[in-house]
């Protein structure tokens, strides 16, 4: 399978696989996995999401779910979850090393380009 039918893919499964961004979800999710993560914005009545947020997480996608479910330290997606988190959610793609990680939340971000994303603003001329 080529690199872009991949990506097709993982964008499709983490569009599907949502759960609520509530603590009692996050805790559901093992310990010390590394992966990335989406926290998507329920938008309209068509089902349709907003992609907020793409990190990853190369020890625990867990923990640093939890950091951002108790305080986001990005004063733009803390705005965001304080006023929409009753619906937002979240999605998690576990990867198996941090180089895949890393280049998976890349090309998520430079696809979908959420607005809160402080690496992709910080790209920007």
């Amino acid at each position: 399978m080529s690199d872009s039918v991949t990506l097709y893919v993982l964008q499709y499964q983490l569009k599907r696989n949502l759960h609520p961004f509530t603590r009692e979800e996050i805790l559901q999710l093992p310990t010390g996995r590394s992966g990335v993560y989406v926290l998507w914005r329920k938008t309209g009545t068509e089902g349709r999401n907003e992609c907020l947020y793409v990190g990853e997480s190369t020890t625990c996608v867990r923990r640093r779910l939890l950091q951002h479910h108790s305080n986001a330290q990005n004063d733009g997606l803390h705005s965001q979850l304080r006023m929409f988190r009753s619906i937002v959610q979240f999605s998690v793609e576990f990867t198996e090393d941090a180089e895949e990680t890393v280049s998976l939340e890349s090309e998520l971000i430079r696809e979908w380009k959420p607005k809160t994303n402080l690496k992709m603003n910080l790209d920007k001329p």
